[in-house]
């Protein structure tokens, strides 16, 4: 799991390189043909691997709650109501989450898990597997980070 932890923290580290240097009103615009923007992209990565490895494992979030709405599956840009103060509560905590995750894994607090049908056509099991879907999320959202960029 060592291997899972360093990639997810690789691809957090691509995402923030990804973003470096864009305005605020580069980060907030939806390009054409896509339904949300990069800062909803980018807040959706930390809220969904919290969900996965946290709340599944029946531990309850550190996120607070109306964030973890804000950019749950199924919200989109249009929920966003405070995008500054939501972008920096995300930047100081993306790897922050990944440590929480990790310490409470090594600790074998993560070992209660409620299956989980994901829309990817996975069915998740265990933290293991949860934690593996995660990376192949982020890499996803990477990529819709990067060809945003591109159109902007």
């Amino acid at each position: 799991m060592e291997l899972q932890f360093r990639n997810n923290r690789i691809t957090r580290e691509r995402i923030l390189g990804a973003i470096e240097g864009l305005s605020f009103d580069q980060l907030t615009k939806s390009p054409e043909g896509f339904n949300n923007n990069m800062l909803w992209n980018f807040c959706h990565i930390a809220v969904t691997q919290h969900l996965l490895c946290f709340k599944l494992a029946g531990k309850d979030p550190v996120i607070p709650v109306t964030l973890i709405d804000t950019y749950r599956k199924g919200s989109g840009s249009a929920d966003i109501k405070n995008p500054k103060e939501d972008f920096e509560y995300f930047k100081a905590n993306y790897y922050k989450l990944i440590d929480l995750t990790e310490e409470n894994y090594n600790a074998g607090e993560l070992n209660e898990f409620y299956e989980y049908p994901t829309s990817y056509g996975v069915v998740l099991g265990n933290i293991e597997e949860a934690i593996n879907f995660n990376n192949i999320h982020e890499a996803l959202h990477l990529g819709y980070i990067m060809a945003m960029k591109k159109l902007i």
